[in-house]
């Protein structure tokens, strides 16, 4: 039940932003009373800190996966960037910022995510990039990691990126790509391109493909 109840909460939260998702809503969807969920969750800033740290061990995870099948480390960065696209289709764009608001716990989890595990993750990869010669060999491996690591929370900012303007997951891949475009080497460039252009084309093979009734 536990499970339950927090899988239908991170569901929830994703898509209507973590704010307006009241215990009531949860219980309403689950079939259940609030008593049931309170046995499990305190109150409903628990259960934001438990949806948190479900979704960051399955991002560990992305990135793991990522970095055990990836070709090399600009494949491995372009696998965790449409890992990335297809999480902001399903995302409510304020969720990360009303976490950051009505939520310091649970904000504070994703802080020390980002500045140890993905710290870690970051500058590995730009370091085996340069090794690989995919990445360009005079960039500085620390300022390029700490510039990424910051610049991934300012797609959240709605005061730089207001909704009414902006498609969120587009800003996300424009400033994702900005620094992939300055860390290619001239061989990685060409790899960039290479990638691309499979998906470009697996995306049109979908489109096209007929639908058969079963």
């Amino acid at each position: 039940m536990e499970n339950r109840i927090l899988l239908k909460a991170r569901e929830l939260m994703v898509l209507n932003g973590v704010r307006y998702v009241t215990m009531d809503d949860l219980a309403n969807q689950l079939g259940i009373s609030k008593k049931t969920i309170y046995q499990f969750y305190k109150d409903k800033e628990a259960l934001v800190l438990a949806v948190v740290e479900l979704e960051l061990d399955e991002q560990k995870l992305m990135c793991q996966r990522s970095q055990e099948t990836a070709d090399n480390a600009l494949h491995e960065m372009f696998m965790v960037l449409q890992d990335i696209q297809e999480m902001f289709k399903k995302m409510n764009p304020l969720t990360v910022m009303e976490i950051h608001k009505y939520f310091p716990e649970a904000f504070k989890k994703i802080q020390e995510h980002k500045d140890n595990f993905m710290h870690n993750v970051v500058k590995t990869n730009l370091l085996k990039g340069i090794e690989q010669g995919v990445y360009r060999n005079d960039i500085d491996p620390e300022i390029l990691t700490i510039y990424r690591i910051e610049t991934s929370l300012i797609t959240f900012n709605t005061q730089f990126f207001p909704l009414s303007k902006f498609d969120l997951g587009k800003v996300n891949v424009q400033i994702m790509e900005h620094y992939i475009y300055g860390i290619v080497s001239i061989e990685g460039s060409r790899l960039l391109m290479q990638y691309k252009e499979v998906k470009t084309n697996a995306a049109s093979t979908m489109e096209h493909e007929p639908i058969i009734n079963k």
